[in-house]
């Protein structure tokens, strides 16, 4: 796998279907991927290749976007008939897949499941879900400890956006997808 080709390719089709004002968000979760894989001694290439994918998919229309999700051979009933937008991670993962011939499961699901969490996850996905949460340009409560978090232990941050997700869900009265609550029970029962 040419990481570098990838990349330049992917900074590319960024800049092609992103809109301008989401292509400061994905340069700061490729910012804050390279942070991390600094920090865990992870291959910064492959989350560069995440950082630039999670999103690329995000600002079709839902229409569109289903179509190829169903070209993918991607379920499109239940929460993602409802939420469409929902697909666009499913979709870039697959698209890494056909693509550029990506197999590595853990980059996979980290793009597939980058919004909802993963009980699968390893470092590669988790960072993704951190620096999607947490890069510089996201201001909420509790943001800059999260971040500090992030750079103290992987695990625990992964388990504390989990836990914010949810936190936020449920206070807005947003849909809570059954796989941000199937990784938090598997989280909690880990920590037992």
């Amino acid at each position: 796998m040419d990481t570098r080709f990838i990349v330049k390719e992917l900074r590319a089709l960024v800049d092609k279907l992103v809109k301008p004002e989401r292509i400061e968000h994905v340069n700061g979760v490729v910012e804050f991927c390279l942070k991390l894989a600094r920090r865990y001694n992870l291959e910064s290439d492959k989350l560069e290749i995440m950082a630039l994918a999670h999103d690329l998919f995000r600002d079709l229309p839902a229409e569109k976007l289903k179509k190829i999700a169903s070209s993918y051979g991607i379920i499109t009933e239940g929460v993602y008939e409802k939420r469409p937008i929902l697909l666009h991670g499913l979709v870039a993962a697959e698209f890494l897949k056909r693509k550029y011939k990506i197999a590595d499961t853990d980059m996979l699901l980290g793009v597939a499941y980058h919004t909802s969490g993963h009980p699968n996850f390893g470092p590669y996905a988790k960072a993704l879900v951190l620096a999607d949460s947490l890069e510089f340009t996201r201001y909420y409560e509790k943001v800059n400890q999260l971040r500090e978090i992030a750079f103290y232990d992987l695990n625990i941050a992964y388990f504390e956006i989990i836990k914010n997700k949810i936190t936020y869900a449920v206070t807005h009265n947003l849909y809570l997808l059954p796989l941000t609550i199937e990784t938090w029970n598997e989280l909690v029962e880990g920590k037992e």
